[in-house]
């Protein structure tokens, strides 16, 4: 886990990036995390969903190994997919959304390398505690803590909230929904809109340009750019409140 978080260097330097706003979900959560305490100049704040801080417990560690010898004797058997499934949508995710469900039930078992998602469980399984407290060494960026009410994974978060220092961190636990991304994209970049805000990236909108920029939208007009020193994100603002 150590390596692949290394690898965001890597990356930076490619594209001659001084600092960045990460948004990663699950493992890619944990790498980002793992970045930001090793490389806090590089890393200006985090959205992270069901990221976990802590190492394997053993059920996990051995639910990991399991699948991935699995995956590399028999590839991708219906088993896997349904843990997959599980992993990323909880519980019976064909009540929820049933076509959202048959379609990445369909994406596991035909466009999954079964080889280099057994080499990705193992990384996983053997990482290693954040090492990071509340009350002492922690992420110094502003954090973003998000997970699901459905999703397998709150108590990590949980947990993982319980380790960072309250005044730069949030955590927020979206309602009816697993796979937020997938689920509740609305309520997600409205989180996210918010997040940003805060931190002083994105300017608030008055009502009336919330109404001016959905006319906009619906007639289907574009605005042509203009390079600026200062950087301005528009957004597509949503009706809908965030319910957590």
């Amino acid at each position: 886990m150590e390596e692949l978080s290394n690898q965001i260097n890597y990356v930076m330097v490619h594209f001659g990036i001084k600092s960045f706003i990460g948004f990663g979900v699950g493992l890619g959560a944990n790498i980002l995390a793992r970045f930001a305490l090793t490389n806090p100049e590089k890393v200006d704040a985090l959205a992270l969903i069901n990221c976990s801080s802590t190492q394997a417990g053993w059920i996990e560690w051995a639910s990991h190994k399991m699948n991935s010898r699995a995956l590399r004797s028999r590839g991708m058997t219906p088993a896997i997919v349904d843990y997959l499934m599980w992993y990323h949508f909880g519980r019976c995710p064909e009540e929820r959304n049933p076509d959202l469900a048959q379609l990445y039930r369909a994406y596991f078992r035909r466009h999954v390398n079964a080889g280099n998602l057994a080499l990705l469980l193992e990384s996983y399984a053997r990482r290693s505690d954040l090492g990071i407290a509340r009350d002492s060494a922690s992420i110094r960026a502003p954090v973003l803590n998000l997970t699901a009410a459905l999703s397998p994974h709150v108590d990590q978060t949980v947990a993982f909230n319980a380790r960072l220092h309250p005044a730069t961190s949030t955590w927020m636990k979206i309602s009816d929904s697993a796979m937020v991304l997938e689920e509740q994209p609305g309520k997600i970049s409205e989180a996210f809109r918010l997040f940003l805000q805060g931190e002083g990236y994105v300017a608030p909108l008055s009502p009336t340009k919330i109404v001016a920029f959905r006319r906009l939208s619906d007639a289907g007009r574009r605005r042509a750019c203009r390079h600026s020193p200062v950087i301005r994100i528009t957004e597509n603002p949503i009706s809908e409140a965030v319910v957590c």
